[in-house]
């Protein structure tokens, strides 16, 4: 008779192999990532030595070009000088006179400009006893530089000769240049 194993009061162990529905225990089998290893450190290796070592563009050396200094073109206007009334220093003592002289003025011009001016060109008009304009005005640009705000005085300044019935002379700025 054959003794049965695992009946009766046996201090023997048993053995049991769990048994898992659908078939004997399967255990997962190691999977071959090699080629999965190398693509993927092959990539990192690609994106770090373009991220780390970008290709360096070719310098486009451009041709230097100088760029011109910008001038300030300033256009102070005619009114931005302001002329006192000349006042005449040797008008003829006789109205009749037969002999004409040079006139000789004096009067005073301001800028009113921020900047120096110079080149300011004046109108001198002559006018009778009755205010009539005589004909033979006389212009004359003065080469003086005027500065910013200021006021300058000229005195013994020669007109020229001006028509005999001149009672009194008028003067005008007709033009200015800033002073560079």
């Amino acid at each position: 008779m054959q003794k049965h194993q695992g009946s009766g009061n046996s201090s023997e162990m048993h053995r049991y192999n769990a048994q898992v529905a659908g078939g004997p225990p399967s255990m997962p089998k190691q999977k071959n990532n090699t080629i999965a290893i190398i693509v993927s450190f092959v990539l990192l290796a690609v994106t770090m030595a373009y991220v780390l070592y970008e290709p360096a563009e070719p310098e486009v050396v451009a041709p230097k070009v100088e760029k011109p200094e910008e001038k300030i073109v300033l256009k102070p206007v005619a009114g931005s000088i302001v002329m006192t009334d000349p006042l005449w220093l040797n008008p003829p003592e006789d109205i009749n006179m037969v002999e004409v002289e040079d006139m000789v003025v004096k009067f005073k011009m301001t800028n009113h400009n921020a900047y120096p001016v110079t080149g300011i060109t004046v109108r001198f008009s002559f006018f009778d006893i009755s205010g009539v304009d005589l004909k033979g005005a006389q212009k004359i640009t003065f080469d003086d530089v005027i500065e910013a705000s200021a006021e300058i005085n000229f005195e013994d300044v020669v007109v020229g000769e001006y028509p005999s019935e001149t009672i009194r002379v008028k003067g005008k700025v007709v033009s200015v240049v800033a002073a560079q």
